[in-house]
């Protein structure tokens, strides 16, 4: 088992990532958001800084691609195509300034989007593909510094109108594979060594995936407007809980 841990990280602290990437990923796949913050505050909490994000976006990658996976059908291939065109352009960006801007900032800059988005006054977003690009630019720039963006990507596709929650969780899964995909490979190119957390993310990813499976089986027998609902108050806890992250650091 000792060679399985990467250096320095005790038993226990493996243990515990295993089940908040479990428990995250199962949060996730039922309401869309939650478990990526969840687990970048326990690895921030238990992981080398430098380690914290590259490794955290790994065990997305996994996660949402499962998701995504598993809702196939469901997916707008549409938005993917703009999406992805806008990341390239915000990771291209990003990698030139990741180590100079404080994340704080950017905290605070996602938490107000979301409570705007959600309580602010009704206002159409300019939805199309100009706007899907300029959302998939920014949401891939800004997980650069805060590691996980997801709630900013589904505040924003939960303003489609003809979205269904499983046409919502499996674009948003699709989006965010692309974006934390595109981290590992800014990390990788960056100098970062993923060979010495091989052990921690496989057994992460293998975690992530069965509560992929399980909150998916639960995303499919909710009911439409108590997905919503709870939607809208998770996105405001997750909208808070960055403001305090912001202060406290």
């Amino acid at each position: 088992m000792d060679a399985f841990l990467p250096e320095a990280l005790p038993l226990w602290a493996f243990f515990a990532i295993m089940l908040v990437s479990f428990i995250g990923s199962a949060i996730t796949a039922a309401l869309s958001i939650g478990g990526g913050l969840l687990l970048i505050g326990t690895m921030s909490a238990l992981l080398p800084p430098a380690a914290v994000i590259p490794v955290h976006a790994v065990v997305m990658v996994g996660s949402n691609a499962g998701r995504s996976g598993l809702l196939l059908p469901h997916v707008e291939w549409r938005i993917i195509g703009w999406f992805a065109a806008g990341a390239l352009v915000g990771g291209l960006i990003g990698a030139q300034v990741v180590f100079g801007l404080p994340p704080q900032i950017l905290r605070l800059a996602i938490a107000a989007f979301i409570l705007f988005t959600q309580w602010g006054p009704k206002v159409s977003l300019p939805l199309g593909a100009p706007f899907y690009a300029l959302a998939g630019g920014l949401s891939m720039f800004l997980t650069l510094f805060v590691g996980a963006s997801g709630p900013f990507i589904t505040a924003i596709l939960a303003k489609i109108p003809q979205f269904s929650r499983l046409a919502l969780i499996a674009t948003a899964g699709a989006c965010m594979t692309l974006q934390h995909g595109g981290k590992v490979l800014i990390f990788g190119i960056s100098g970062f060594d993923y060979g010495a957390w091989l052990g921690l993310m496989a057994a992460a990813l293998v975690a992530g995936f069965a509560g992929t499976f399980m909150g998916t089986r639960f995303l499919k027998r909710i009911d439409e407007a108590l997905f919503r609902k709870a939607l809208k108050w998770l996105l405001t806890a997750l909208a808070v809980w960055l403001i305090f992250l912001a202060v406290s650091d």
